[in-house]
């Protein structure tokens, strides 16, 4: 309010003193053009010209400003990012609803915002991917890693993820294995990849890393280190001697944490692996004890799968477990299989369409050919095959 009335109070004293120098009547100015001629005094004239030079310097200012920093420059730039800005938006928006071909298009055309050029060129290429457009998605995250370097490495994950989605595993490995970050989604690519190729052996040496970074939760790691033991379990080389792959085995089995030697996946995928070492006894012990403790259908299958050169303890002990879970129909075809190699054709038939008669399947169905076909039967085997096949088309259809 004090500098209001300060300036007010000098314009008066302005004023004031430029009408007593008017009044002085000191000298006149005389413009004369053609047959027009103004005549005022000096001071008038003074402050006239005065005025108008402060006029023309603030219209210049005031240009200089609009045309600069601000006004008019100013509210284009703001205007073509709120138009960027909106395309990026509806395209994330495409993106999320899947629409990849309109995706793609809204996102090329807003990389011009520097703010979002570099979501938008991610997202771009991704949508691209996603649309099967794999050379426009390597051009896109080229771009990126040209225009910037230093985090190349988002590119890369992504055109990692993208060649996955294509089934080109190896250079998608190629490219995991050298990055070096430790980011949670390389390392959740690379356990793909390794689980796609059936690579225990990678896996195993990252679960640790994994486990560090918590890239999995509890739940999910867990699952995991299932998967990842039952491949070491089941993949050791045919080529090698018995004996060496039964120390392979071992070995393996004693680095399976104690809280998992009791998953029935894993006690069966270890019997599979002694059963391969020709440990098919150990193996056979194994299971037993594990099936006294939990009557699971992995455990199940894995003891009808094991092939014993005398199966008598093995189908002993089997019959053993008909007293109470007789109408088992997993058990009844495990031991139709055990009574099949023995030569035991006929308990076998019998065990193999009990089976059937309570949970037809096309295991059952094709085990039971087997039988008949090995008593002869060659007529009812054809039969017992089509009816097998005729099961399995139903299934599919129904799943479908």
């Amino acid at each position: 309010m004090r500098r209001l009335l300060l300036f007010i109070l000098g314009a008066l004293l302005l004023g004031a003193a430029a009408i007593w120098l008017i009044q002085q009547d000191q000298g006149y100015i005389l413009v004369s053009l053609g047959t027009v001629s103004v005549e005022m005094s000096f001071w008038l004239g003074v402050i006239i010209f005065v005025a108008t030079s402060c006029l023309f310097i603030w219209l210049l200012l005031f240009l200089k400003w609009l045309l600069a920093t601000g006004g008019v420059r100013q509210w284009w730039i703001a205007r073509r990012a709120v138009k960027q800005t909106s395309q990026t938006a509806k395209g994330l928006m495409d993106f999320l609803s899947g629409d990849w071909s309109l995706a793609g298009r809204g996102l090329k055309q807003s990389v011009k915002d520097p703010a979002l050029s570099k979501v938008s060129l991610l997202f771009a290429a991704k949508a691209a991917a996603n649309n099967k457009q794999l050379d426009q998605a390597v051009d896109l995250l080229k771009r990126f890693s040209m225009e910037y370097p230093e985090q190349k490495g988002f590119a890369d994950l992504i055109l990692a993820e993208t060649l996955i989605d294509v089934a080109q595993i190896d250079q998608a490995t190629e490219i995991l294995e050298a990055d070096k970050s430790d980011n949670k989604m390389a390392l959740r690519l690379l356990t793909d990849v390794y689980c796609l190729n059936s690579d225990w052996i990678s896996l195993s040496t990252l679960m640790p890393k994994l486990k560090r970074k918590s890239v999995f939760d509890e739940k999910d790691f867990k699952a995991l280190q299932i998967v990842c033991f039952c491949g070491l379990l089941t993949n050791i080389d045919d080529n090698l001697p018995a004996k060496v792959k039964l120390q392979k085995l071992e070995s393996i089995w004693s680095d399976v944490p104690r809280s998992l030697r009791q998953i029935p996946e894993i006690i069966a995928a270890y019997s599979d692996g002694l059963a391969a070492a020709d440990a098919p006894e150990k193996a056979l012990s194994l299971l037993a004890k594990a099936l006294k403790v939990n009557w699971n259908r992995c455990l199940l299958e894995a003891y009808g799968r094991l092939d014993i050169k005398d199966g008598t303890k093995q189908l002993a002990i089997g019959e053993q477990w008909l007293a109470k879970y007789s109408d088992d129909p997993l058990l009844l075809f495990s031991l139709g299989r055990i009574c099949r190699r023995m030569g035991f054709l006929g308990k076998a038939k019998d065990y193999i369409k009990s089976t059937i008669e309570r949970a037809p399947s096309v295991g059952a169905y094709h085990e039971l050919a087997a039988v008949l076909e090995l008593l002869g039967d060659t007529k009812t085997s054809s039969e017992i095959y089509r009816q097998g096949l005729k099961f399995a088309t139903q299934s599919k259809t129904e799943k479908v």
